[in-house]
């Protein structure tokens, strides 16, 4: 992760060191048009002339602020693909990672764990715990734990976890790692600046 940020990192200041070294280039463009036809209309001399030149420079700035903006949007659009682009490649590897961690003996005791837990929020009160149907055979070791016992296949459950409802307190308690990754998505593009501006 810290690899990616660093080159995200590195992307970003090329493509603020190009952006500012295009304004410079326009901002001297401008400057120097602006010199030459100031100084053709000293040699005429005529009234006429520069009325006409301020109003081409007028025209050629308001030409040149409109394409430099369209310019600047469309940075930062394909700026913002990019940068959507890298965060589903690591997201989708830490979700493969997630369904890897499901296929070993810690997931079960992070089952237990979590059904402990639950079970510790629930006060003694009844619970369904919803599981992933991946995850059927712990069905009876979560039923032990969780206060009446019984539990549903969730097929919503894609990677794993235990989402309990309890009726009589009105409450859903999700320690399900599908939320646990969403949620870590949702941060990551609140605090990662994954929007255009």
């Amino acid at each position: 992760m810290i690899d990616a940020t660093s080159k995200t990192n590195r992307f970003l200041e090329a493509i603020e060191k190009y952006a500012e070294q295009q304004r410079s280039e326009m901002r001297a463009e401008i400057e120097e048009f602006r010199e030459e036809q100031l100084a053709a209309a000293n040699e005429e001399g005529t009234e006429a002339a520069f009325k006409f030149i301020q109003e081409q420079k007028q025209e050629f700035k308001s030409s040149l602020a409109k394409e430099h903006a369209r310019n600047e949007t469309q940075k930062k659009r394909e700026l913002f693909e990019k940068r959507e682009k890298m965060a589903e490649s690591v997201f989708e590897e830490a979700e493969k990672r997630l369904v890897d961690f499901t296929h070993t003996h810690n997931y079960q005791e992070y089952m237990m764990m979590s059904a402990r837990a639950i079970k510790e929020k629930l006060g003694g009160r009844r619970g369904v715990a919803h599981i992933s149907p991946n995850d059927k055979e712990m069905s009876s070791m979560i039923a032990k734990i969780i206060p009446g016992g019984e539990v549903v296949l969730d097929d919503s459950i894609r990677i794993g976890g235990i989402s309990c409802v309890c009726s009589e307190l009105s409450i859903v308690i999700d320690d399900t790692l599908d939320t646990k990754l969403d949620e870590r998505k949702r941060l990551f593009v609140e605090h990662s600046g994954l929007m255009v501006e």
